[in-house]
């Protein structure tokens, strides 16, 4: 939702100066020079506000004829005023909307309150109506997400006269929260499995959250540490140290320091804790952001001590991220090793390099230009590094770091290499590209199944049936003219046997009824047993470590496909001599794991050869296994062997 407050000074600059002194100087002429007649009358200053405004706006009166229409909504629906100008019944809609309909205007005119169901979201503020809505005719057809603003206009007499809109485009915004929440979801991912505890506290120190590792850490469930008191988790001498670091927050610093918890039992705990201070937009303090780690160990002698601070040097050194700082003239002064991996430099290089006079890309240099004036920086993209020479996709993020007072002394950087980030966008395209493709192989296989079935049903139970219905008729013309027995139906029996024997066959092969009738631990013996005698070469093991009742229902079938193209995957292409049957229950899942000493093969050929195949093989048991809420892996060396494995969630 856009702010408000901008709508607010909208109001402030058009609807006043109809009450004020300016009203005297009135004019009867609207901004395409026709006479404005019975309309309201409004001051050429007004007018002249009204057309350089940066958000879309236009101007109603009474009857609904718009009377101004300024150069930004022409932009946005490319809809000059001239043409719209002196015109109502909802004319100026059509642009947004395609149709002549109310919109947010129109509701400060009076219209139905039903209308507002248009509209995604809708806020009565006093007068003044705030929307948002997609309009799919905008910009000549691109298509919006837009928020609007619509008030009365009262003249200097304090008569309604008319109504003003003014709409702004939301959709950078509207797809920047979407990436946000992705972000953020993200990001909790990530602190629910750090190893450090972190804690979030609000200005009057209660706690809003804690991960897991801190729960684990003091011994509570989150739900008792949420709303804590945070000074509860100290004794009075670590309270006094607590309360400092909470100053140091309060005046925009963070800091390391050592302090000792207590837990839910009693004990105290020594952690290294690493504080940071949270601002609202305004700049007031909104709390503190904190990472502990247990040093329990680190405090049971000195050299445990010297230990942990070389560690704590290797994890930043290591770090995924690369961390530089930089001074008050934007000379780089530290910087951990992972920079100089990720910029392909050397310290000595990237040591005393002056970000504001050598920085080539002027994006990066203008996020750097903005963090020293107190603002947090942000860049994103392909970056030549200039004392390296190495191109990278980077995310950089720059912040400010303030002195006591508030002063910038310099700065700190924050760069993350996020080329695999782009190879798993591009990994995801080809796994939508391998999708479409395997539906339109699942397609063709269905069609061709029907082919195939249709095509046994009359080879098979077609003619069978054919031919007793023949033999049935002779048979009976002949016991008609007494010149047959009964006996002689004795050949029609056998056609009958034919035809229900060919029916289970079909059957069988659309679902076993074996499945349903006695689970899949017996079909899956019963499958394997005809498997050895289709293929006497290769011999089976099959380890089942399960009874049927631990294997749901709706897994059942889907075991038995996985099972069945995997077999016979392995008869086709593995010239293998031996495969082996797994199925076993872990803690919380259910594996099915099938492997063979064949040949192997390579994956990305075979990946390849699938494009143009006309088979299903692997992505169908991919396929099969993800839908049904598992996971699908695969393992394979050419000369070694393969491996599949699916498994499901309990």
């Amino acid at each position: 939702m856009s702010d408000e407050r901008d709508g607010n000074k909208m109001q402030a600059v058009c609807s006043p100066p109809l009450k004020s002194r300016q009203a005297r100087e009135e004019i009867t002429e609207d901004a395409g020079g026709r006479p404005l007649r019975d309309r309201p009358h409004i001051t050429r200053r007004n007018l002249d506000i009204i057309e350089f405004l940066p958000d879309a706006t236009f101007v109603i009166d009474r009857e609904g004829k718009v009377i101004a229409w300024n150069r930004a909504i022409e932009e946005m629906t490319g809809v000059r005023k001239k043409d719209i100008l002196g015109r109502g019944d909802f004319a100026y809609a059509v642009p947004f909307y395609g149709e002549r309909r109310p919109i947010v205007i129109d509701l400060v005119m009076g219209a139905d309150s039903k209308f507002e169901r248009k509209y995604e979201y809708v806020k009565k503020q006093g007068e003044t109506y705030f929307a948002e809505a997609y309009a799919p005719i905008a910009y000549r057809g691109k298509g919006a997400y837009l928020w609007g603003k619509a008030s009365p206009l009262y003249d200097a007499k304090g008569n309604w006269v008319g109504a003003i809109q003014s709409i702004r485009d939301i959709t950078d915004k509207r797809l920047a929260d979407q990436a946000l929440a992705r972000s953020e979801r993200q990001f909790r991912m990530v602190v629910e499995t750090m190893n450090e505890g972190l804690c979030v506290r609000d200005e009057n120190d209660r706690v809003l959250y804690a991960n897991d590792k801190m729960c684990r850490l003091l011994g509570y469930i989150r739900e008792e540490l949420v709303g804590m008191q945070v000074s509860a988790l100290f004794d009075s001498a670590n309270l006094l140290i607590l309360q400092r670091e909470t100053q140091k927050r309060r005046n925009r610093e963070g800091s390391l320091y050592e302090i000792q918890m207590q837990s839910r039992d009693g004990r105290n705990i020594p952690v290294l804790v690493s504080g940071r201070p949270m601002f609202g937009e305004q700049g007031d303090y909104r709390g503190t952001i904190s990472t502990m780690t247990d040093i329990t160990t680190i405090k049971e002698a000195e050299t445990k001590l010297r230990e942990s601070e070389q560690k704590y040097r290797m994890i930043f050194e290591n770090s995924p991220l690369g961390i530089f700082h930089f001074d008050a003239d934007c000379v780089i002064t530290t910087a951990n090793e992972n920079i100089f991996r990720i910029w392909g430099t050397t310290a000595e290089k990237l040591v005393g390099f002056n970000l504001n006079t050598s920085l080539k890309n002027k994006k990066m240099k203008a996020a750097v230009i903005a963090c020293m004036s107190g603002k947090s920086a942000h860049y994103e993209g392909s970056y030549l590094s200039v004392t390296g020479g190495k191109i990278s996709n980077l995310k950089a993020n720059y912040g400010p770091i303030l002195s006591a007072d508030g002063t910038v002394i310099g700065g700190i950087g924050i760069i993350e290499d996020i080329s695999e980030r782009k190879q798993t966008e591009a990994a995801l395209q080809e796994s939508e590209r391998q999708l479409h493709l395997l539906s339109s192989q699942l397609l063709a296989a269905q069609e061709h199944e029907r082919k195939r079935i249709a095509r046994e049903l009359h080879d098979g139970i077609g003619s069978s049936l054919s031919t007793i219905k023949f033999s049935l008729e002779a048979t009976l013309r002949r016991m008609r003219q007494g010149s047959q027995s009964y006996e002689s139906l004795q050949n029609v029996i056998v056609l009958t046997q034919h035809a229900i024997d060919e029916s289970r066959r079909i059957m069988t092969d659309l679902r076993p009824p074996i499945l349903d009738d006695f689970g899949i631990l017996t079909t899956m013996e019963w499958f394997c047993a005809q498997f050895r005698k289709a293929y006497t070469h290769l011999r089976v093991d099959k380890e089942v470590e399960v009874v049927e009742e631990d294997i749901p229902e709706a897994l059942k079938i889907v075991i038995f496909r996985v099972l069945q193209e995997a077999l016979h995957n392995t008869a086709k292409y593995s010239q293998a001599s031996r495969v082996k049957i797994g199925l076993r229950k872990t803690p919380g899942t259910l594996e099915l794991k099938i492997g063979d000493n064949g040949i192997g093969f390579d994956r990305a050929s075979a990946s390849r050869r699938s494009d143009s195949s006309s088979g299903l093989g692997l992505p169908s048991m991919k396929e099969r296994t993800e839908l049904s809420g598992g996971t699908f892996t695969i393992e394979s060396t050419e000369g070694a062997g393969t491996t599949l494995c699916a498994t499901w969630p309990l």
